[in-house]
């Protein structure tokens, strides 16, 4: 994907306010691709392009809910980054989901979830936080490269790895 076709895509989405956040992006390799399973089922998937995208949030549905949501995009470019960097640093990695979007009432019976999450859809249904465990790197290895870029949440648990978009960098270790 060259510059123009990204910023292109980029606006389509909402994401011409962020842009400046994303600076990097524009010259990171297969930035529109991650290799994602949930369960039994796994995809290697381009959500630069439609149907790429709608297999993304198929794949971050909330499951207890069975409702799809609308990913925000600079996650699931994060998320592409972050694979990248650990294949060419560390291993190649498969992003195994536990977590995408949260219905209020999904989010309401998940043992610690906060009550303002960042799994939780907005006005438009749009959600901002994944939950992964990584397959073929450590955890504390995805979450170092998922804070490189200094914007949004990163918390690290036992199993797995939370990160969110949001306007700020924050980072936390549970204690469970």
């Amino acid at each position: 994907m060259n510059r123009r076709q990204f910023l292109a895509a980029a606006s389509s989405v909402s994401l011409v306010a962020h842009l400046d956040k994303l600076a990097w992006a524009t010259q990171a390799p297969n930035l529109t691709l991650l290799d994602v399973q949930r369960g039994s089922d796994r995809f290697q998937i381009d959500f630069g392009t439609p149907e790429g995208y709608r297999t993304a949030a198929w794949m971050l549905r909330d499951i207890r809910a069975n409702r799809v949501g609308v990913p925000k995009v600079e996650m699931l470019q994060l998320a592409a980054r972050t694979q990248s960097v650990l294949a060419e640093h560390h291993a190649y990695t498969v992003f195994e989901i536990t977590s995408g979007l949260r219905t209020h009432h999904t989010n309401s019976v998940t043992e610690g979830a906060a009550r303002n999450s960042r799994h939780l859809p907005d006005e438009n249904g749009q959600f901002y936080a994944m939950d992964i465990k990584p397959i073929g790197v450590n955890i504390d290895q995805l979450a170092k490269t998922l804070q490189y870029p200094a914007f949004g949440g990163v918390g690290v648990y036992r199993s797995h790895v939370h990160f969110d978009i949001r306007e700020y960098a924050t980072q936390w270790r549970s204690k469970k």
